[in-house]
């Protein structure tokens, strides 16, 4: 390379210029110096429209000043001037400044522009404003930078430093019509180093909008004319900023409804534009709308920071430690969340971020109403830990992303064909050509709604690992292994599934079962089965389970369930104890152990152990063909055989029921039967079932409630759906052959028996009471047709063969026809049976589910149905004898059927031994009571039937008469046991004016009486006469042997009388007698007897005198009266007892036991004499065992007597004796007896006299 050497005389000229320019630039500023020095600043104030028009042109506008002044400061020029105003065009002053010193630069010798070191204010009062074109004002200087009109704002930045204090500003803003907005205190620094500019500013707004506030800019330009030169960073710190009214002056994103708080922020400027923004907020009680449209966003509050940044050709929003607390709500945990956007595509990034705070939020932010509506779709729930993930485009797709996540209790509803997931936890990587994925979670939910019926699947646990990879066609995912479990199942799998574009995927899927309840198999069944198998499924498997259960699914799914061999659909079970109800209505199939499997579109249980009710099936096959198509049909086929009751509750519980129903309902039987049964079910048409079976009778035994017991049964039944056949089924039946045809016309069935029935058959159903009093056989026939609208049935026989020895009107003679008919056909809501026994008796009623409603027993001809509910009782019979009937009674309580209406008639009634005749019944039911007229030889009155204020039932017996017959002529029933439970007895009230015993009258009889647990209680027997009053309480007792026990008082006006009315005339004269005690009898009180009478009687008697009574009459009442002994004695004592011993009082204390009496202390007084007696009288053997002592009574007429006859002093002496011996001359000739043998005629027997007198051991029963 050639180099040109510069000449030295060039360089020496150079350098002259040089230095003759810089003595020149020295000169002047030496000059400027000293001109400023020693001109202007003296000579300053002189000059003040020079300053002034300086000041105007750099500032663009014209300025006016009152006063200038100078002086000379550390080297350099410092000025003060006062009162300097800024005008507008019109003239008008626009800003004052009372004061400004301003240092002066000597930069500005070389800017050709005044500039100042510094510039001071104080005490500044400006206006900032804003017009409605939206140009900014300061004290009516534009503030415009880069407008060449607005050049003070320039001259303002170029300056060293400018500094006012304790300023005043106000707000004015044109543009948005908002009220002036005043700081006090402002504190506001301009400075500059080189070119670099600062702003500090500090002021204190109204206390109703904020705390003071600072900013704090920094910024550089090259050329500060220009902002798009301009590049820095502003800060800016505000606290207790009131949102609501910041909107007034400040243009918010989003205007407030309330809010506060804090708010630090950070802005980055680049070439004239923000292109970041960092802010840290603690906000509180916000409340805002963030766009049209959207609810209201309310936090309770809203801390941590976010920052905005403009990146390469795209931008960044992040949000790092963000506490957010829900209106009402406590603050969540802190979390961080980012995106990014740009042309490479899209970012999304999150940390410790719970995704359920999001769905509460997504109606109040503005966000794309596309991702909006997906989200609210999708409603995410659970903690994402970490989430990186990326995709270009609008969305992200299979085709193009990146993902990162670590995420806890993942929770994602199912959208369209894609699944959702419940509870999930697990990590995943990779992008769109590889990745892997883990999972360990409990207690997952899987909704896979769009091929399942079930709207979730719950898993216990869940534990699983795999990956996926691009292939060629799409995209595989590996399960390399998984295990699961919950209530219905677990097991393992693996498997592959790829995706392809456009169709339903190939899968290749193993699974193995080691735990599954039989019950839950219907709800793992796709949507591709059939709805009404998955039905049959659901409600036919009952029971059962597997601990074996194979899945392998294999092929393309859009051909699924592979029908014609292109894919492998296979599912085998192992059940045990398993319980299938096959059809509704037909008895389950129990107890299968079996192989379940499902191949292709076809289902099949296979069974050799099975069973129905006991019943062993063997062997059992269920098939549906077809599980795909719209016509399922379900095949049932099998065999049975075990016991009869078994099959028995097979029928009732199966259709077969609904027509054998008549036979089966309470059927028991012994023996065993075989059953083959096929059944063809269409499943979307379950009442079209087809089905055909044979039951097979082999010798069985077959009983019921309804009917007679069936022995010896053999035959074959045949049925189908709708029909029933049978054809010479044989049995025994009421002791003889039975032969049974069946056959189905139409819609009926028809049953015809032929029989022959035998007492003792008939005694074996009827039991012995009834039974006992037939005799012989009889021919009878019947038809059974079974129809849709009830069964009708007929039974008849003449009775010819068969003897009866029951009461009338049902005993015949064997040879007798006597025409037997009972039919039985529906009736409005339930069944009518009539009962037609030749002209002797009918009887018709009516039957419900309620029971019987209505009904008529009529004698003499046949019964009509009565239209009234109860029972209506009617017609005339020669004879009924009631207790006989009531002995064929069963005991226990009568029949529910209250009787509506009585007109009978009789004319012989025999009752309890007695005969009424000429007997009528008539009444009927009056206000809920049974009102009845009875009449008859010797009977009056009304019997009135019904329940009391207590509901129990209650009788009122009100009679003018009623005479108790003389006995039954022999033949009728003399027993009067009603077989009824006293308790069962109701209340009775009874009251007869005149009631007799044959013809003896017994006065007016009361009695009131009403059943108890304990017995029938007696409260009040009561007989009234004019010589006699009797009474009775007690309570007869029903339990065991039956006893009725009570207490008893008769009192008697008049012996005499009393006696006679009883058939024993001119024994007793006079006398009144008292009797009352304790006594008790075997049986009801209408049992009454001596043979079992016990207890303990007073007895006393007065003013009475015994008549001679005559032999035979009177019997023990004669052995009483002594008339026996005068007859028998040596010492005469005629003139005492041969014509009627006459007492003043009698008493005794009488012990009763089964018919004897006994007393120890029975004794009697009288003028005549005064008898004790002690021993016996057996009421049942009329009979007596007495020991007798008659003592005479002598009393102050011996005295006498020894008076005249010994003289006065013998007399004296006598009577002195008897009074002081207490009679001795009376126990003197005192004699005892013993009186034994029966009543008629007695035995009596002197007993000697002894010194020491003692009674004979008579021992008391």
């Amino acid at each position: 390379m050639t180099v040109f050497p510069v000449p030295p005389a060039l360089w020496r000229r150079l350098w002259r210029g040089l230095l003759a320019l810089a003595a020149l630039g020295v000169a002047g500023v030496v000059a400027a110096v000293a001109l400023m020095f020693l001109y202007v600043l003296p000579n300053i104030a002189d000059h003040r429209d020079t300053v002034a028009a300086l000041m105007s042109r750099a500032v663009g506008q014209r300025v006016t000043l009152e006063a200038v002044s100078g002086v000379w400061q550390r080297a350099r020029p410092e000025f003060r001037l006062r009162g300097v105003r800024l005008h507008d065009e019109a003239g008008e002053t626009t800003l004052l400044l009372p004061e400004l010193e301003a240092e002066f630069a000597w930069r500005s010798l070389l800017f050709l522009e005044p500039r100042f070191s510094r510039i001071e204010l104080q005490g500044l009062a400006l206006d900032v404003r804003r017009d409605r074109s939206g140009h900014f004002y300061v004290g009516g200087i534009p503030l415009n930078p880069g407008d060449p009109h607005g050049g003070f704002s320039g001259w303002l930045l170029r300056q060293g430093r400018v500094h006012v204090g304790q300023a005043t500003v106000t707000w004015r803003d044109a543009l948005r019509g908002a009220p002036p907005l005043t700081f006090e205190g402002v504190d506001f620094t301009l400075s500059k180093v080189r070119r670099e500019h600062r702003l500090q500013v500090a002021a204190i707004p109204p206390t109703t909008l904020a705390r003071p506030l600072r900013v704090d800019a920094r910024f550089r330009a090259r050329d500060v004319d220009d902002v798009a030169t301009w590049s820095g960073r502003i800060s800016a710190t505000v606290a207790g900023v009131s949102f609501p009214q910041l909107a007034k002056w400040l243009a918010l994103p989003y205007p407030p409804q309330q809010g506060w708080g804090a708010v630090h922020a950070d802005f980055t400027l680049a070439r004239g534009a923000i292109t970041g923004v960092e802010a840290a907020v603690d906000l509180r009680e916000i409340e805002t709308t963030l766009g049209e449209g959207l609810l209201p966003l309310r936090l309770a509050r809203l801390h941590g920071r976010a920052a905005w940044q403009r990146v390469r050709g795209g931008q960044r929003l992040s949000f790092e430690d963000i506490r957010v607390a829900e209106a009402g709500g406590a603050p969540g945990a802190p979390f961080d969340v980012g995106v990014a956007w740009g042309e490479g595509g899209r970012e999304v990034t999150a940390r410790s971020f719970n995704l359920g705070r999001l769905q509460s939020l997504l109606p109040r932010l503005p966000i794309e109403a596309t991702l909006r509506s997906r989200l609210a779709a999708l409603r995410p729930q659970g903690q994402l830990d970490v989430l990186q993930l990326r995709w270009a485009g609008a969305k992200p797709t299979l085709d193009d992303f990146a993902v990162k996540a670590h995420f806890r209790g993942l929770a994602i509803r199912a959208v369209d064909k894609r699944p959702g997931v419940r509870n999930l936890s697990g990590r995943i990587e990779g992008d769109a050509h590889a990745g892997a994925f883990e999972i360990e979670s409990r207690r997952v939910g899987l909704d896979l709604s769009a091929w399942f019926r079930e709207p979730e699947f719950a898993l216990d646990t869940l534990h699983a690992r795999g990956s996926w990879n691009k292939t060629a066609r799409g995209q595989r995912l590996t399960l390399a292994a998984a295990r699961f479990d919950n209530a219905d199942a677990a097991g393992t799998a693996t498997g592959q599934y790829e995706r392809i574009p456009g169709q339903r995927g190939i899968i290749d899927l193993n699974a193995h079962l080691d735990r599954a309840r039989g019950t839950a198999v219907y709800r793992y069944f796709p949507k591709t089965i059939g709805e009404r198998t998955v039905d049959w499924v659901r409600r036919g498997v009952v029971a059962g389970g597997s601990d074996d259960v194979r899945l392998k699914l294999r092929g393309d799914l859009a051909r699924f369930p592979f029908a014609d061999g292109d894919g492998v659909f296979r599912v085998d079970v192992k059940v045990s104890d398993g319980v299938i109800d096959y059809l509704p209505g037909w008895p389950r199939i129990e107890g299968i152990d079996a192989h379940l499997a499902f191949a292709g579109k076809t289902m099949e249980v296979s069974s050799n152990t099975a069973r129905i009710y006991g019943v062993a099936l063997a062997p059992v096959k269920v098939v549906i063909p077809d599980l795909i198509h719209h016509d399922e049909l379900l095949q049932v086929d099998g065999e049975a055989a075990g016991p009869v009751e078994d099959f028995i509750r097979f029928a009732n519980a199966s259709p077969l029921g609904d027509r054998l129903r008549v036979f089966t309902a309470g059927l028991k039987g012994t023996g065993n039967m075989k059953l083959a049964l096929g059944l063809r079910v269409p499943l979307r048409r379950s009442a079209d079932v087809s089905v055909a079976g044979r039951l097979s009778f082999l010798d069985d035994s077959l009983a019921s409630s309804a009917w007679p017991r069936l022995e010896n049964v053999r035959g074959d039944v045949d049925f189908t759906g709708d029909s029933l056949s049978a054809q010479n089924l044989g049995a025994r039946f009421l002791g003889g052959p039975l032969r049974l045809d069946a056959r189905t016309v139409g819609d009926e069935v028809r049953i015809v028996t032929r029989g022959r029935a035998t007492a003792p058959g008939i005694a074996a159903w009827l039991g012995p009471t009834w039974g006992s009093r037939l005799s012989g056989q009889t021919v009878w026939d019947g038809e059974l047709v079974l129809a849709p609208g009830g069964e009708r049935m007929r039974v008849q026989s003449d009775l010819v063969g068969l003897r009866s020895a029951l009461p009338a009107p049902l005993a015949k003679a064997a040879a007798q026809p006597l025409p037997l008919r009972v039919t039985g056909q529906p009736h409005a809501d339930g069944r009518q049976y009539d009962v037609r026994l030749g002209t002797r008796l009918g009887a018709a009623w009516h039957a419900s589910a309620a029971g019987v409603t209505q009904g008529e027993v009529r004698f003499g001809s046949a019964a009509t149905l009565p239209d009234e509910p109860g029972l209506r009782l009617a017609g005339r019979a020669p004879n009924l004898d009631l207790s006989a009937w009531l002995e064929l009674m069963p005991r226990g309580e009568g029949a529910a059927l209250p009787i509506s209406s009585v007109d009978l008639g009789f004319d012989a009634f025999d009752l309890a031994g007695r005969r009424f005749e000429d007997l009528r019944l008539q009444g009927g039911a009056q206000g809920g009571a049974l009102r009845t007229q009875v009449t008859a030889r010797g009977m009056d009155g009304v019997l009135t039937y019904g329940a009391g204020d207590d509901g129990r039932a209650r009788v009122a017996a009100r009679f003018r008469e009623l005479t108790i017959p003389a006995p039954a002529p022999a033949g009728a029933s003399t027993d009067p046991q009603t077989n009824m439970k006293a308790s069962d007895f109701p209340a009775l009230e009874m009251r007869v004016d005149d009631f007799r015993l044959q013809q003896r009258p017994l006065g007016r009889l009361d009695l009131v009486a009403h059943g108890a647990p304990q017995g029938l209680i007696i409260e009040n027997l009561k007989l009234a006469h004019a010589d006699s009053v009797f009474a009775m309480n007690g309570v007869w007792r029903d339990s065991g042997a039956g006893e009725t026990r009570g207490e008893l008082s008769l009192e008697v006006v008049d012996a005499g009388k009393f006696l006679a009315r009883f058939g024993y005339p001119d024994t007793l004269r006079g006398g009144r007698a008292s009797v009352r005690g304790d006594a008790a009898w075997e049986g009801s009180p209408a049992d009454f007897s001596f043979a079992s009478l016990a207890g303990q009687l007073a007895f006393s008697a007065k003013g009475g005198q015994f008549l001679r009574v005559e032999p035979g009459v009177g019997k023990l009442l004669g052995v009483l009266s002594l008339q026996s002994l005068p007859r028998r004695l040596n010492f005469d004592f005629r003139d005492i007892f041969n014509k009627g011993y006459a007492f003043d009082d009698i008493g005794a204390t009488l012990r009763v036991a089964r018919g004897v009496v006994y007393s120890d202390d029975l004794k009697m007084r009288g003028p005549a004499a005064k008898v004790n007696m002690s021993g016996l009288a057996d009421l049942n053997q009329e009979s007596v065992q007495l020991r007798v002592k008659v003592i005479p009574k002598m009393s102050e007429g011996v005295a006498v007597a020894g008076a005249l006859l010994g003289g006065p002093l013998a007399g004296v002496g006598a009577l002195a004796a008897q009074k002081l011996l207490r009679d001795p001359l009376e126990e003197v000739i005192s004699q005892e007896y013993m009186v034994t043998g029966p009543w008629q005629a007695p035995d009596v027997k002197r007993l000697a006299k002894t010194k020491v007198e003692s009674k004979p051991p008579v021992a008391e029963p």
